[in-house]
């Protein structure tokens, strides 16, 4: 639509916009697009926005799993914020909320509500568990932390490994691991290469290659888990 307005109006910005508010087509574009009522996705986020605010919030994000009938720790919250492209935890921006739900195909609660279990399907796929993953990382930092916190971080782990077809045998070790043993904040690398030895190591190590160039955090955990089997 804007292509067009711009082709009309000769190329010239504003004479586009003038040719988009006189021709109607404004009308047009915030009633329906692809079939949505774009009016009722900015009714979701004013419903669910902080008062005075130009964002959701804690309140606004309570709200809004309770009419979905899903808890806030619920991992399809998480797929719907990577919809989302939430920046961080318990907020959306407006442009993050309405762009979500036009990604996601829904302009009501209960259409969303319907969607869940397809979402939740959807991470059955590696290629998006993998999405949702990477994700996590950058969405669970703390505003203006580089790193995640420890618990923060082994609280998303818990929550993505418990996917039963993206379960790792060992999450519970590594947790325990690095509660005992690093009580630090995880970084991006280590994040990302966690999930590479997920997928590429055996959980009984018969295929570690010990030269191989994992995070020195990762070489650290191998040789406790081998210790605590008892050097097997």
């Amino acid at each position: 639509m804007a292509t067009d307005c711009l082709k009309n109006a000769g190329w010239g910005v504003e004479a586009a916009i003038d040719h988009f508010y006189s021709s109607g087509l404004a009308a047009q574009a915030t009633t329906t697009s692809g079939g949505l009522d774009l009016r009722a996705v900015e009714g979701l986020y004013q419903r669910y926005k902080e008062p005075g605010e130009d964002h959701i919030g804690v309140d606004g994000v309570q709200k809004f799993c309770e009419e979905l009938e899903v808890d806030p720790t619920d991992i399809v919250v998480l797929v719907v914020s990577q919809y989302m492209n939430a920046a961080v935890m318990c907020e959306y921006s407006k442009d993050e909320f309405t762009s979500g739900l036009v990604k996601l195909g829904v302009d009501s609660i209960d259409k969303l509500k319907r969607k869940l279990p397809d979402l939740r399907a959807e991470l059955k796929n590696d290629n998006k568990f993998r999405d949702v993953y990477s994700f996590a990382y950058n969405f669970s930092r703390e505003k203006g932390q580089k790193c995640v916190q420890l618990d923060t971080a082994i609280g998303m782990w818990q929550l993505l490994f418990s996917v039963p077809e993206q379960h790792w045998p060992l999450i519970d070790d590594w947790c325990e691991f690095l509660t005992k043993h690093h009580n630090r904040a995880i970084s991006k690398d280590t994040w990302q290469q966690l999930y590479d030895f997920i997928k590429t190591v055996k959980p009984d190590f018969s295929n570690f290659d010990e030269n191989s160039a994992w995070p020195y955090l990762l070489d650290e955990f191998v040789d406790h888990i081998k210790t605590k089997r008892g050097g097997q």
